[in-house]
């Protein structure tokens, strides 16, 4: 029963970070990216929290965590940039100017620098469901 509370849980978080991002809701090429975002993310909130299940008042504090982490390191690849429709070079004397070819980013896992971050942009917000450990 609780896995099944987790996945339902996970998958309005990736629907949710969509929304904010403003990608297509039922578009799924990036959701293994996302869901990755989502699952790191929120074992950073339950190891820093020291909480085993993250509370539902914390969800919109997730999304925007993740929107956030995401939008830092992964925007190119969620939204690629607009390559020119028509490539052209010019030539001046013995000069000779190509446009570059673009490059597609690969999809990467979250990096640690960028995810302490965000941790620590919302540690105010965190702190207010943190536990003590004995």
């Amino acid at each position: 029963m609780q896995i099944l509370r987790l996945k339902a849980e996970r998958d309005l978080i990736i629907a949710e970070v969509k929304r904010r991002l403003k990608l297509d809701v039922n578009d799924i090429e990036h959701d293994y990216l996302i869901g990755t975002y989502v699952d790191e993310v929120g074992l950073r909130i339950m190891n820093y929290c020291n909480i085993s299940v993250i509370p539902d008042e914390l969800s919109y504090v997730w999304v925007a965590m993740v929107a956030s982490a995401l939008s830092t390191e992964q925007i190119n690849v969620l939204r690629p940039p607009v390559e020119p429709v028509e490539a052209f070079e010019v030539k001046i004397g013995d000069t000779t100017i190509k446009p570059v070819a673009a490059v597609k980013p690969t999809p990467a896992t979250p990096t640690v620098a960028v995810i302490d971050g965000v941790l620590r942009d919302y540690q105010g917000e965190l702190n207010a469901f943190r536990r003590l450990r004995w």
